[in-house]
């Protein structure tokens, strides 16, 4: 709504800034948190200092996986469906920028991060339970535990009378 009124005082102090719509922003935005979520999961769980560009050179599969994973969720949880092209968006972002960015594990970061992706990822899991578990990382942060087997996950199938009126 007031995109163009801020654009334009910032722009009369020399400093650039892109408007967009709405839907268009919020997917930008969603992006970002998609990418701080996963690089920076990614290669905190190594062994060795690892940085974004490392994550995506050499990582890739991995944080594909985790990526769609996420973005499914937000489809079936928020309805909203990123861009096609988003997963080689953000490699080629890691692959440019990210050389000198290392990644780590913020507990205030990563405390929400259940909060703000809809749904159970598993993946996102059990790095996350790695990283506490092995690594010694977010010491101050709840992680929801990885289910062991396959009956500890909730069932899709529903049970019971169905029926409105109750009678069978």
């Amino acid at each position: 709504k007031w995109n163009g009124a801020v654009a334009g005082r910032l722009d009369a102090y020399g400093i650039r800034c892109k408007t967009v719509f709405y839907r268009e922003w919020r997917r930008a935005m969603w992006e970002r948190a998609l990418y701080d979520a996963v690089w920076n999961l990614i290669g905190a769980v190594r062994v060795e200092d690892t940085d974004h560009a490392d994550v995506a050179m050499f990582f890739d599969v991995e944080a594909s996986d985790m990526m769609w994973e996420l973005v499914n969720n937000l489809r079936g949880g928020l309805a909203v469906t990123l861009i096609y092209g988003f997963e080689d968006r953000l490699l080629s972002i890691a692959e440019m920028r990210g050389k000198d960015e290392p990644c780590e594990l913020i507990d205030e970061m990563f405390d929400h991060l259940q909060n703000v992706f809809p749904g159970s990822c598993v993946m996102l899991n059990e790095y996350l339970n790695y990283a506490k578990d092995r690594r010694g990382l977010l010491q101050g942060a709840k992680v929801p535990p990885v289910p062991t087997e396959l009956s500890e996950l909730p069932s899709l199938i529903k049970t019971g009378n169905l029926r409105a009126n109750g009678v069978i």
